[in-house]
């Protein structure tokens, strides 16, 4: 039997590592590697930037402070807000007071799955004018009175309330009286703002922008018939191509789900007309 010396080799022996010291070694070593190859964190990811309808502005910011996300919204008329998307603008997704304008877009491939609606919005008249006996308290009479000065609605070109409210007229057989001393806002908001500064006698507006304004000085004239409001569906969609398109389409599922709805009830918005099934 051959004894070891000095000079022969000896077997090297492996030390046991406790299984603690292991665990956080390799735990050390895979969070050095997500960082090496991860690309930007949530926390340098941009917001989601939302274009929205300047009626539905506050509800969508209500909506927002539910989700559990960053979100950006850029406000504007239903008419403007789409041309936007057309010409390209940095927004993920559109909620718009038009159903019109969403469908538009996506016939034109520029809404990723096409839109949906997510509630059916009201149109009031509204007056910084004290009730007298002497004025009428229907909305289209005291329009066309000669008490009144001016009567203000969003440009129907570019917003569904005002086209709503031309609609209501001329149904009514007012629009000629009304149309000599008819104002035109930009959008809703700032077509409130004509009657609550006195610069308009009756206003055309959306009943979540009074609501949201606390009526801002201003009452509302009776009910309009329901047909006044028959064509004012919010729809949203994701727009073809955004970055943010995947958190887009979460926010919009949880805009239309069940835990948003007292949230648009709040808002002044009835739930969405039902489908029409196909026969």
């Amino acid at each position: 039997m051959m004894t070891p010396t000095s000079d022969t080799p000896r077997r090297a022996r492996s030390l046991p590592i406790p299984g603690r010291v292991l665990a956080v070694a390799l735990a050390a070593m895979a969070a050095l590697a997500c960082a090496a190859c991860a690309s930007p964190t949530d926390a340098d990811a941009p917001p989601l930037t939302i274009g929205v309808a300047a009626s539905l502005r506050p509800v969508a910011e209500e909506l927002a402070a539910g989700f559990d996300g960053e979100v950006v919204f850029v406000a504007g008329s239903s008419g403007s807000l789409a041309a936007q998307v057309r010409q390209g603008a940095p927004v993920d997704a559109l909620i718009s007071a038009d159903a019109r304008r969403t469908a538009e877009l996506a016939d034109e491939g520029l809404l990723a799955g096409g839109a949906a609606p997510l509630a059916r919005g009201e149109l009031v008249a509204v007056t910084p004018l004290a009730p007298s006996p002497t004025l009428p308290e229907g909305a289209a009479g005291l329009a066309a009175s000669d008490s009144v000065r001016s009567v203000a609605l969003a440009n129907p070109e570019l917003a569904p309330y005002g086209a709503a409210a031309l609609r209501y007229l001329r149904a009514m057989e007012a629009w000629d009286a009304v149309s000599p001393k008819a104002v035109y806002g930009e959008n809703v908001a700032q077509t409130l703002t004509f009657a609550a500064s006195g610069n308009a006698d009756v206003a055309f507006v959306p009943l979540s922008l009074w609501l949201a304004a606390e009526h801002a000085g201003l009452r509302r004239l009776d009910p309009l018939p329901d047909g006044a409001s028959a064509e004012l569906v919010v729809t949203a969609g994701v727009v073809a191509g955004a970055p943010g398109a995947a958190e887009a389409e979460r926010f919009l599922a949880y805009a239309a789900s069940d835990a948003a709805r007292a949230v648009w009830e709040r808002h002044g918005f009835a739930p969405p007309p039902a489908p029409v099934e196909a026969r």
